[in-house]
């Protein structure tokens, strides 16, 4: 597994701070978790009960967020984290967590409804791996957060030291989608990937604004793909 520059999990997160909170800013809590919330429930508000397993899950925040939303859609919801000092966080603040590598998930075939990755895959080594790892261990859905390889905003923010120490990474739209495709035994149903999030640190009295910016750019032909992020949806069948 590709990993940053850092070699242990302290050193890319905290207690208090995810890596992503670090380099954007109050965003983070403000917009950026609240919106991959919405993501998430847009596409699994009318399941009942069903099990959820999340790679790299950082210092839980976005899975946190995830639970606290819970209105019995989810039954179940494992996270995990490549390294041993980051399963003992997430299992601290009452996580159900495992050590795994993205690439290689100690699971077994079929183990969970639906895999979920919030800004995992653009850091690991070999993409198809970690998308077919998450096609194995679920039940026909994916739902991923990831960066977009259109956007020129993006491409400058992986010059900066944070990101450049973060390993970071971004895909096209086209490049993502063969992450998935042609897996023997698995065909593609469904891909759906659209852009979001435009974030950067502001003053705080300019938070309001930011976020006005970022709701309204995702509507804005063209110029949408200049956000940062795309959202992916996946469906898949095993042949």
């Amino acid at each position: 597994m590709k990993l940053p520059r850092q070699e242990n999990w302290a050193e890319i997160h905290d207690q208090k701070s995810s890596w992503r909170k670090k380099i954007v800013g109050e965003i983070s809590d403000v917009f950026i978790v609240p919106r991959y919330v919405e993501f998430f429930y847009d596409h699994f508000d009318q399941d009942k009960e069903a099990s959820f397993f999340e790679i790299g899950s950082g210092n839980g925040d976005m899975s946190k967020a995830m639970l606290a939303a819970n209105q019995g859609q989810i039954g179940k919801y494992v996270v995990s984290e490549y390294f041993e000092e980051g399963v003992d966080w997430l299992k601290s603040i009452g996580l159900d967590a495992v050590q795994a590598d993205a690439q290689q998930l100690p699971l077994e075939d079929e183990a969970f409804d639906v895999t979920v990755e919030f800004d995992v895959m653009h850091h690991v080594e070999d993409q198809r791996a970690m998308a077919r790892e998450m096609m194995r261990t679920a039940r026909g859905r994916c739902l991923l957060t990831e960066s977009n390889g259109l956007s020129i905003f993006r491409k400058l923010k992986e010059l900066t030291p944070g990101h450049r120490a973060a390993g970071e990474q971004s895909f096209t739209p086209g490049k993502w989608r063969s992450f998935f495709e042609g897996h023997e035994g698995y065909e593609l149903t469904k891909f759906e990937i659209f852009p979001f999030l435009f974030p950067f640190k502001v003053p705080a009295k300019l938070m309001p604004l930011l976020v006005w910016w970022n709701r309204t750019i995702e509507k804005v032909p063209f110029f949408r793909w200049q956000c940062s992020s795309v959202a992916i949806y996946v469906e898949y069948k095993r042949v």
